[in-house]
């Protein structure tokens, strides 16, 4: 049955997740990294309700003219659904109000919860992989990375750092590292980890030979990771590589032969760790968080962050304090004496952990069992097309990455889209 509304549907979705993965990680706005995080906000909204709209008009349009559609709902969507409802009930419930519904400062509150999970329902069922993705993904990552690079020889190729200042004035005259076009250079690592997830695999594993030139981007990312020098990218990187290459290996021995090496490097890993006799460093901090051991110190203070963050878990287990309230009940303030500028903590540093303190329980557990469900479906599709494992790896590096992360919707977005085609139906 010729289905003209849908098709239609499923065009504004094809050029939405162009915009996404092409355009959105490059927009900065008109004010420079000071108010880059609402720039990028408004335009992943505003794009977002633009799509929403445009495709439910197209399929109600669809149903008057006798059009029907075959829904299939996956676990995840089961998952993801339950994680919604939890949030809708933490915010009715909330003692902060309607401020549950944007947030206190990030953005991050109720209705942008509503907004991820329409990109990951509607691109799950309307979308469909497709090559071009990749190349508007190695696009985007390798502009940003190109800004990057000028900004770390002391240029600002896009007037984005405050009159007289530049990169280095890091932590002085600048509240923190900013580079690229995602701000942060936190929130540069979150991004990063997509296109270095993916556009190797999928180099690899493609059918086309001009695919292969996929791997330069790729590389790219990684090589940005490396330099900007965020552990947790770092760490995102190394931990998906050596999950994901024995699952994308299209060859059964030798994805057992590398499984058993991942398996061989990561038992050596634990056990270098639990024995370092170092003192001080990364590599230190994870011994003895190994041990049992954080320290307020380690992870740039993440470890008082943490426990912090568990403190005000525990006040309110099931529901949280209400989305996006996080900043609302911490209780940090630290007090730059290079600068006399002082910091509150706004967010838990940690993805999973900041969903316990805004959302408690009821939130978290459907948020983890979508990632469940998903990573099973990455392993079932592994063999289907390039695709499936490509976005797979880029999944799980994100992921990985978000155990450090802030979770904004800087980069966000971008997660819950790529979470949407690992859904979607099978032919590409």
């Amino acid at each position: 049955m010729d289905r003209p509304f849908l098709k239609r549907a499923q065009w504004v979705t094809d050029k939405f997740i162009l915009v996404m993965l092409g355009l959105f990680p490059l927009f900065v706005g008109f004010q420079g990294y000071s108010n880059v995080t609402a720039s990028k906000f408004y335009f992943f909204a505003i794009a977002t309700g633009l799509w929403a709209i445009c495709v439910t008009a197209l399929l109600l349009c669809g149903l008057v003219r006798g059009e029907r559609y075959h829904i299939r709902i996956r676990p995840a969507h089961l998952c993801v659904g339950l994680f919604l409802a939890a949030s809708a009930v933490s915010a009715c419930l909330s003692e902060f109000g309607p401020v549950t519904l944007l947030g206190s400062d990030r953005n991050d509150g109720f209705l942008t919860s509503v907004l991820y999970a329409l990109i990951f329902f509607g691109v799950s069922m309307l979308g469909r992989p497709r090559r071009r993705y990749a190349w508007a993904l190695a696009f985007s990552s390798t502009v940003c990375c190109a800004i990057a690079v000028l900004q770390l020889f002391g240029l600002d190729p896009l007037w984005l750092y405050p009159d007289g200042t530049n990169y280095y004035d890091k932590y002085a005259a600048l509240t923190s590292a900013f580079l690229g076009t995602l701000g942060n250079v936190g929130m540069l690592a979150a991004y990063l980890c997509l296109p270095a997830g993916f556009l190797p695999v999928y180099a690899f594993l493609s059918p086309h030979k001009r695919d292969r030139l996929l791997l330069l981007p790729g590389l790219f990312a990684l090589v940005m990771l490396g330099l900007i020098d965020v552990d947790a990218g770092i760490i995102a990187a190394l931990g998906a590589a050596l999950v994901a290459i024995p699952i994308v290996l299209q060859n059964d021995k030798a994805a057992r032969v590398c499984g058993c090496v991942s398996g061989g490097v990561t038992a050596l890993g634990l056990a270098t760790l639990w024995f370092w006799p170092g003192k001080s460093g990364l590599v230190y901090e994870m011994s003895q968080v190994l041990h049992g051991h954080l320290a307020d110190e380690f992870g740039s203070h993440r470890g008082q962050i943490w426990k912090e963050g568990w403190r005000l878990f525990l006040e309110k287990p099931w529901l949280g304090g209400g989305p996006g309230t996080a900043s609302l009940r911490y209780d940090i303030i630290w007090h730059n004496d290079v600068t006399g500028r002082t910091v509150a903590v706004t967010n838990a540093h940690n993805a999973y952990l900041g969903y316990l303190v805004n959302t408690g329980l009821f939130g978290l557990l459907p948020y983890l069992g979508a990632i469940v469900c998903t990573l099973i479906t990455w392993f079932k599709r592994r063999r289907l097309s390039p695709f499936y494992p490509a976005l797979g790896t880029a999944f799980l590096c994100y992921l990985i990455q978000d155990f450090f992360g802030l979770s904004l919707p800087l980069t966000a977005p971008l997660l819950w889209l790529i979470w949407g085609l690992l859904e979607s139906r099978e032919s590409p």
